[in-house]
Order: structure tokens, then C-alpha cells, then sequence
């Protein structure tokens, strides 16, 4: 599902081919991952098979070289995005959860606060698995040293997050 996002979003202004969308994902998903070529074009297969993109040949800037495939997102497409975007899934995924906020604008106010909701529901959980690891007195220097990071992470985040819902407007989701 991240991949087929990161194709689509890169598709929602102009039409690009390969090698633009191959040199735009490895700049949007960073450097902690490669978007080779084999997954690209795995992934602009499902998504021409889905109906979700839409192909067509055009003439090579390289005089004499064979023409390349143009990709198109669809209105198809336009809407599996959004639907990928607002799926509740990705609260439970931090990379996912943070692609759907970065995408917020394209999914509507309710879709925004259900995920919004999810995640800071999905912290909690978390928060209260962490409080019961750190009640076991089996700890190493290290190991405790890691869980107080992690609370850390955990409730920076939900900080965070409930800062964003208090800054939600009424077309963000705000009752």
C-alpha cells in the first residue's frame, strides 16, 4: 500500500515516466529505503491492472531512442489514493500513520479525525504496554534505558498530535 501512495501521489500533478517517478520516490520516501526499478514497475503494473493509472507512449527527448511509457493517475486512481490515505490501518503503522498526515488535505475532515483518533487510541495502548514492561523488575541498565526512550517517543507524539486536533478547524473534523 505505501507504494502504490507514493505512486499516486507523485502522479496527481502531471503525468511522469519511469525514471522521473523512480528519481521522485527515492526523494519522497528517503533514505532509509531504495525504490528500485523492479518495484516500481511491480507497482505501476497493479496499478494499470486496477485501473488505477493509465499508460501511453511518448516520444523520447533522445534523438533515436524508442519512445517511453507516460504514466497517468485516474480518477480511479484519484479515489484509491484517497482510500489508501484514510485507511484506519495505517494509525498502527508509524510511516504509514505520518504518509496519511502528510496527505491530509486529499481525504476528508472525518477521515482526518477517525485517523486521528485511531492513533492517538493506538499511543494509549502502547503507552499501557510500556507501563506494564517497566513494572517487571528484570530490567538491564539497557533495556530500561530503551523503554524510557520509547515512553518518551510515545508521549511526545500524543502531545504532539493532541496539539494538531486542538488546532483542527470545523473543515478539519472539529465537532
Amino acid at each position: 500500500m505505501v507504494n502504490e501512495t507514493v505512486v499516486l501521489t507523485l502522479l496527481l500533478e502531471v503525468p511522469k515516466h519511469g525514471y522521473r517517478l523512480l528519481e521522485e520516490a527515492d526523494r519522497m520516501i528517503g533514505p532509509d529505503e531504495t525504490f528500485d526499478t523492479k518495484r516500481l514497475y511491480t507497482t505501476l503494473r497493479r496499478l494499470e491492472e486496477r485501473g488505477a493509472v493509465a499508460a501511453s507512449a511518448e516520444q523520447s527527448p533522445v534523438k533515436g531512442a524508442p519512445q517511453r511509457k507516460v504514466y497517468t493517475i485516474t480518477p480511479a486512481g484519484s479515489e484509491l489514493l484517497r482510500g489508501f490515505i484514510a485507511d484506519p490501518k495505517n494509525a498502527l503503522d508509524r510511516r504509514r500513520f505520518f504518509l496519511s498526515l502528510s496527505l491530509w488535505s486529499l481525504i476528508t475532515a472525518e477521515a482526518r479525525r477517525h485517523l486521528l483518533q485511531e492513533r492517538l487510541r493506538w499511543l494509549d495502548a502502547e503507552r499501557q504496554h510500556m507501563e506494564s514492561v517497566a513494572a517487571r523488575p528484570d530490567h538491564t541498565p539497557w533495556s530500561a534505558a530503551v523503554l524510557t526512550f520509547q515512553r518518551r517517543q510515545v508521549e511526545e507524539e500524543r502531545l504532539w498530535l493532541e496539539q494538531l486536533r486542538e488546532g483542527m478547524g470545523p473543515d478539519d473534523g472539529d465537532d
